[in-house]
């Protein structure tokens, strides 16, 4: 991408009225920043919205899955049917590319707008090992 776009957009389980950088845990140096990480197109930050959950949801719990940006592979843990999640329209001002598609702002930014997204609207995009399929039966039932 050559040029910076005026909006990007940021993914979360929870609701802020501003968002402030965090740790991120990434693989390699570009995505283990202390910093908010924003994606170019909402699509790009919808498996970061998506209400992930620990099993247990305890400090003893677990919890792993992958996405490729578009779709979400949950090895272990649950996500709620009926949950939600939100993505933060951010204007790019304080935004550096780290990545081919990553942008990271090291200072706080307050929100253009806030959607809420419905985890029932997106859970086409989730697929689930056996393990977490089990986990997933035994806390939502059939779903």
């Amino acid at each position: 991408m050559s040029e910076k776009p005026d909006r990007l957009y940021h993914g979360s389980q929870y609701r802020f009225d501003i968002v402030k950088p965090r740790q991120a845990n990434g693989q390699c140096e570009a995505e283990a920043q202390m910093g908010i990480y924003a994606a170019a197109t909402m699509e790009e930050v919808i498996p970061f919205a998506m209400p992930f959950r620990w099993y247990p949801d305890s400090p003893e719990g677990k919890l792993s899955f992958d996405s490729d940006g578009i779709r979400s592979f949950l090895r272990y843990g649950s996500i709620d049917p009926e949950g939600k999640g939100y993505i933060y329209v951010l204007p790019s001002d304080s935004f550096e590319l780290v990545d081919g598609w990553e942008w990271v702002s090291r200072t706080e930014v307050r929100p253009i707008e806030v959607i809420e997204i419905r985890v029932k609207d997106y859970w086409d995009t989730i697929t689930f090992s056996e393990e977490a399929e089990k986990i997933q039966r035994k806390l939502y039932g059939d779903v």
